[in-house]
């Protein structure tokens, strides 16, 4: 093979090293195919030079092309302040990144080299909302209040539930108010109550032993009382609420004295005491019969009924007193006691009322009825050393159970 057959295998061997496409042997194969054959002789050796040279320039091989891979191609210059720029965060991420996590800091814009300042303007509230205002086209109140809605989490909500729930709001406003003026209100009534309490007691409560068990007590000054408004005074306690249903309170009435040092005193009255301060005058007999002590209360049933319990110091001399009193005990005890006329009509004619004999839990008692036959008053010596006086026969039932659970009955 001659060196003109050895051109197209070497042209060929750089075009695949080149990664370019080979040429296909058909494309070659018409011009070999196309060279005459001709009959060597000895006197013509530069024809077949000649003739190769022919044909190699009517053969037109494939131009030869750069193809450049990715790799291949070189990268722009990059403009000179971009260049630093890169270079710059380059090594500003080399040096974060070589730091603990917690040193690390955020990386910080470099220096513009043609701005003659780095400090950017703060952004403020101000200007925050002078940007909302100038976009959205709304009011500067307007905006201040969608600001305090999103640092309260509302910006969320829709108008409707913005509504109800300022709706819920000042429902529970109202609530809060209607409660305080209630407990207010519930303060005051209790404050006048205890005031109310107050103005029944006096004086305080004064201890001595008790004829009869009672609940409470209190205490009633007669210094300075015509009889008129001490009895005004304990016909208005039959008013009062003083306890529970069955329950007794004692009324103990009270006389101040000046001892010889000066100090006032106050001690329990006598039953003549009492009697004086309502301007009874009871028959003398009765009086020197009975002892100084006495123990005078209400029974809550369905009133406030009132009850007298008066020690006997001589049974005879006592009951004959009772006797002769009958006729102006009712009018002497009212308006503490119920008090009724002491004429009753009988067959048209008027009469007398008088006291009449009965039977009380098998005790005898003389007892006063009303026209209707209700009893008002009546009084009985259940033990010769015991005089009780008392209104309602439910009281006498109270009274006696009571004496007997003090062993003195």
């Amino acid at each position: 093979m001659n060196d003109d057959e050895k051109t197209v295998p070497e042209d060929t061997n750089k075009i695949q090293q080149n990664g370019l496409p080979v040429p296909q042997a058909a494309s070659v194969q018409p011009a070999v195919s196309a060279i005459p054959q001709t009959q060597p002789n000895s006197g013509g050796q530069g024809a077949p030079a000649s003739d190769f040279a022919k044909i190699l320039k009517e053969i037109k091989l494939p131009e030869r092309r750069d193809f450049k891979a990715t790799a291949d191609i070189k990268k722009a210059a990059p403009e000179p302040e971009a260049a630093i720029l890169a270079e710059r965060v380059i090594k500003t991420a080399s040096a974060q990144s070589q730091k603990p996590a917690a040193e690390q800091q955020p990386i910080e814009a470099p220096k513009n080299e043609r701005s003659s300042s780095i400090v950017s303007p703060v952004r403020t509230l101000k200007d925050d909302l002078q940007t909302v205002v100038r976009e959205q086209k709304i009011s500067l109140v307007h905006a201040a209040t969608l600001e305090e809605e999103k640092k309260h989490g509302q910006e969320h909500l829709t108008p409707e539930q913005k509504e109800i729930k300022t709706h819920k709001s000042r429902r529970t406003a109202g609530i809060l108010f209607a409660s305080a003026v209630l407990i207010f209100l519930g303060v005051g009534a209790v404050f006048g109550v205890y005031l109310v309490m107050q103005e029944q007691q006096a004086i305080p409560t004064v201890q001595q032993s008790s004829l009869l068990f009672a609940e409470q007590t209190l205490s009633v000054p007669l210094n300075n009382q015509n009889p008129q408004s001490l009895k005004s005074i304990l016909a208005q306690a039959r008013t009062k609420s003083l306890g529970s249903l069955g329950s007794i309170t004692r009324i103990v009435p009270v006389v101040q004295a000046t001892s010889t040092s000066g100090a006032t005193q106050t001690s329990p009255a006598s039953i003549a005491q009492f009697f004086s301060s309502l301007g009874i005058n009871p028959p003398q007999e009765l009086m020197n019969s009975i002892g100084p002590d006495f123990f005078f209360g209400f029974h809550v049933v369905d009133t406030n009924a009132p009850l007298l319990i008066i020690p006997v110091t001589s049974y005879d001399h006592a009951f004959a007193g009772m006797l002769a009193w009958e006729p102006n005990l009712d009018a002497d005890l009212s308006p503490v006691f119920t008090n009724v006329s002491m004429t009753v009509l009988t067959n048209g004619v008027p009469m007398q009322r008088t006291f009449q004999d009965t039977v009380m839990r098998n005790y005898d008692v003389r007892e006063l009825t009303d026209d209707s036959g209700n009893v008002v008053l009546y009084y009985s010596f259940p033990t010769p050393n015991i005089l009780v006086i008392a209104q309602s026969p439910y009281s006498f039932t109270e009274i006696l159970s009571r004496l007997q659970a003090a062993r003195k009955l």
